[in-house]
């Protein structure tokens, strides 16, 4: 029997359909399309809130929860990829506002690169935290986070702190009225409806870094930590560094919100550091809710309103106790997640409705 040595003839190639290569970072297209859509949009129409409400009490009053905001957001995102609750991003909040504060007034630092640093002094201290309390988980993590942050309070208020900090007696900031931030003078910065887009240009591209993070292959790598870590390092992953860059990022925010709290205010005091900032920035992501993105944004908002509308009757934190066991009870999804049950099964009876 004859063996032919001729090589097989393939089959043509020129119908063939290369596979599609993934999208980087595991990102659709499309979808992030819609979302910088949706956030140019938000960006534009919230640009034109100081235009819309003139009163100063009102406007200052959401400036404020901007901020609460911004720092709510930080850990509604640990919780929702991670499910991860801090009581210890005070610490970055505060610190980022205290470095601010050093650099211009010990310092003599422009607004601006004071403002660079203060993020940057954050971001590290995040870091440092994250290194200690990433592989813990639940009730460690919490009391852990809840340590450090209060143990950078406790600095802040001793002796040797005073001539940094000013301990109880806080930090003025003190710069030349020349000195600018971003093209706004000291008066400007001072003032909610003129600082305002900054605030919300910040928030807006946080809130969209955080969204695209969340959507990217790295937050479903998060997912699935926040599941079953325990298969996650089976399957071969790290589970140690995402969530060390996860946390390292939610304290980025939290820096942020810091050091645009403390330009604003031109004063930060060791409150700002204290276990009832804590413990407001944790009541405002509940009750916005943790599960979706603009959970904690809602809530930063609504807390700050009810504060100002619940404190003249001098039982502030008995409202707040209440609101707060009415949502655990019957929106253990925080209002926004409540709204968006609700939606669902309204859309889900809709939809059968037009299948019979």
């Amino acid at each position: 029997m004859k063996i032919s040595t001729e090589a097989p003839i393939s089959e043509p190639t020129e119908n063939v359909v290369a596979p599609p290569k993934p999208a980087a970072f595991g990102l659709d297209r499309s979808l992030v399309v819609r979302g910088t859509v949706i956030a140019v949009i938000v960006l534009a129409a919230g640009l034109a809130i100081p235009y819309i409400e003139l009163d100063t009490y009102y406007i200052t009053m959401l400036f404020d929860g901007l901020i609460l905001g911004m720092l709510a957001l930080s850990i509604g995102f640990l919780a929702r990829h991670l499910g991860l609750i801090s009581l210890g991003h005070v610490a970055f909040f505060g610190g980022a506002a205290y470095a601010v504060g050093m650099a211009i007034t010990h310092w003599g630092w422009a607004p601006l690169p004071a403002a660079l640093f203060g993020v940057a002094a954050g971001s590290i201290l995040a870091l440092l935290m994250g290194l200690l309390v990433v592989r813990a988980s639940g009730m460690g993590f919490l009391m852990l986070t809840l340590a450090l942050g209060q143990a950078l309070y406790q600095l802040s208020i001793q002796r040797v702190a005073i001539p940094y900090t000013g301990a109880f007696d806080g930090l003025q900031l003190t710069y030349s009225s020349t000195a600018t931030f971003l093209g706004f003078d000291k008066k400007d910065i001072m003032n909610a409806a003129l600082f305002w887009p900054v605030v919300w240009v910040a928030l807006v591209l946080a809130t969209y870094a955080l969204w695209v993070v969340g959507r990217s292959k790295f937050g479903v790598v998060l997912e699935g930590i926040r599941e079953n870590e325990e298969r996650m390092r089976f399957s071969g992953f790290n589970t140690f560094r995402p969530r060390l860059i996860a946390f390292v990022l939610s304290g980025v925010v939290a820096s942020v919100a810091g050091v645009l709290f403390a330009l604003n205010a031109a004063y930060v005091s060791p409150e700002v550091l204290s276990f009832l900032k804590a413990g407001d920035s944790l009541t405002a992501t509940i009750i916005g809710g943790m599960g979706t993105l603009l959970g904690p944004l809602v809530g930063g908002l609504l807390y700050v309103v009810a504060q100002a509308k619940f404190n003249t009757s001098g039982n502030l934190h008995l409202y707040t106790g209440i609101a707060l066991i009415l949502v655990l009870m019957f929106l253990p999804g925080g209002i926004t997640g409540g709204i968006a049950s609700l939606w669902n099964k309204v859309r889900g009876k809709i939809t059968k409705g037009k299948g019979e």
